[in-house]
């Protein structure tokens, strides 16, 4: 706070240096003398700060690396911007960031061979906040077919090995429904990830897919449903409540099959007759 009054209301340059030299650990602490130089028109000195912060500041350095990428990039200095990626490698912070940022540069420089490279290798620090299908989708704009020919079959089975609903709107794309189908039918029952009470991340493909598969498509709701009812309590029987209206929707307005869906329905209410919450969540249906 001390740096701060220093640096922001009283503009004295020299206390807040003083004070800040003192106090430069975390990769922040480098980032605000980076900002305060470069707020200043004192470019070199910020570099400087930057540089020294990207090898010595603990914790978050994505502001100073985005800083020096940015900077060698606009100069079109392909060396000093591999340099720059090679530190964010060794030291293990920014890893995808930095390497997107040398594919970008290397794109924009039209050197196809280390665009290529940089891109799969970016691909290899896919995590669960990124989207394996923006990925896919980058890598399959950009290589040539002949590359993209070769790789696709692994990339594909690297997404589905850490992403499966990713997998499967590739899937989607390459209009292999059954695959998609059979996947989010056979996941979770009776447990795995629809073992969840409300999971509703296979509800996209499911919607997806009502036309091609209604009958599938019921059944994969009526098991979301079936499974919110034994043990349940008011929150999962609205849950089911939500399932089972789905289902509804594709007899009647798919199917039309009114009979189906009173003659199942009336078995189910029958079955959990003596659960009032749960014949209550359902009295519209």
């Amino acid at each position: 706070m001390i740096m701060r009054i220093q640096r922001k209301y009283l503009h004295d340059d020299e206390a807040y240096l003083k004070e800040r030299m003192k106090n430069l650990q975390y990769g922040m602490d480098y980032w605000d003398m980076v900002e305060y130089y470069d707020e200043n028109g004192d470019l070199p000195k910020a570099l400087e700060t930057a540089e020294e912060g990207i090898l010595k500041g603990e914790g978050r350095l994505t502001e100073l690396f985005e800083f020096l990428s940015e900077h060698f990039a606009k100069k079109e200095d392909t060396a000093n911007l591999e340099r720059i990626v090679h530190t964010a490698l060794s030291r293990q912070s920014e890893e995808k960031n930095m390497l997107d940022r040398l594919f970008e540069h290397y794109k924009l420089m039209g050197d196809y061979k280390n665009a290529k490279e940089t891109l799969l290798e970016s691909f290899g620090f896919t995590s669960w906040h990124c989207s394996y299908y923006d990925e896919y989708r980058r890598m399959k704009e950009f290589l040539k077919d002949q590359d993209w020919k070769s790789i696709e079959p692994e990339i594909v089975n690297k997404i589905k090995e850490k992403d499966l609903n990713n997998y499967l709107r590739i899937c989607l794309d390459k209009n292999m429904k059954e695959t998609v189908i059979e996947t989010i039918l056979n996941q979770g029952f009776p447990r795995g990830r629809l073992g969840l009470l409300n999971d509703d991340s296979f509800d996209e493909f499911a919607d997806k897919l009502e036309f091609d598969f209604p009958e599938k498509v019921i059944e994969y709701y009526w098991q979301k449903a079936y499974r919110n009812i034994p043990g349940g309590n008011r929150r999962t029987y609205q849950d089911a409540a939500k399932n089972l209206k789905k289902a509804k929707s594709i007899y009647m307005d798919i199917l039309e099959d009114e009979m189906g869906w009173t003659k199942r329905f009336s078995y189910l209410r029958s079955e959990f007759k003596n659960r009032p919450a749960f014949l209550d969540e359902v009295r519209h249906l």
